[in-house]
């Protein structure tokens, strides 16, 4: 397993005989032509993470899939629109959604003997200036998500970890999700405003082992 990280939440996986693509937003994709099937996921209709330019970016592949969260009205052939709480399968790759706490899903993926999963913009977006009753209501719909994945394993995680939130909120959803899910490698995404300050912030996180600094990385190889 190769994983390029492209820019902000948009990442490729490489596998033996798949190749994924998830919310890809903007710069140069690492492979642009395979043999190996596509699938391209896109977790809602923000524009930091849906550019309808990969349409266009991705004609070398010999395949390609486009599973698109509902909420997203672009017509093109081979689109699978996904509700949230959703499974559907698309040749030999299996997919579920999760109800983001933002917009649109967040996807799980099984393929090759592995699980992958990509938040998308599925986070604890806590604000020094919520109410009180805005905070429960965050927390309990994030809550609500962890918990229908509580114990699962993952080979590959892609979690939020934004920079405009306080430090003392950013990094609260990456220690639920590692509480509560047994996973083996996490890159942390959404932070394209200011990198600098992300990694100052991975630098402070006592459980690292399993959390790769996106910044320093262009392929990570498994």
């Amino acid at each position: 397993m190769k994983i390029y990280p492209i820019y902000h939440s948009g990442f490729m996986v490489e596998l033996q005989d798949h190749i994924l693509l998830f919310d890809y937003y903007q710069k140069e994709l690492p492979i642009t032509t395979s043999s190996k099937p596509l699938y391209v996921f896109v977790s809602h209709k923000h524009a930091d993470h849906y550019n309808p330019e990969v349409f266009d970016l991705t004609k070398g592949f010999h395949k390609r899939y486009f599973i698109f969260a509902s909420e997203i009205k672009d017509q093109h052939e081979n689109i699978i629109f996904m509700h949230h709480d959703e499974t559907k399968q698309v040749d030999d790759v299996k997919v579920s959604t999760l109800l983001s706490t933002d917009s649109g899903v967040a996807f799980i993926i099984e393929v090759e003997n592995l699980k992958i999963y990509h938040a998308g913009d599925l986070h604890l977006w806590l604000w020094d200036d919520d109410t009180e009753k805005e905070a429960k209501m965050m927390k309990g719909s994030f809550m609500a998500e962890m918990r229908k994945i509580k114990n699962m394993h993952f080979d590959l995680a892609f979690l939020v970890l934004d920079s405009r939130q306080d430090e003392k909120y950013a990094m609260q959803g990456i220690d639920i999700f590692n509480e509560m899910t047994d996973t083996s490698i996490i890159f942390p995404m959404h932070y394209s405003s200011d990198p600098a300050l992300m990694e100052k912030r991975l630098l402070k996180l006592k459980y690292n082992t399993n959390i790769v600094n996106t910044e320093r990385v262009k392929c990570y190889e498994v």
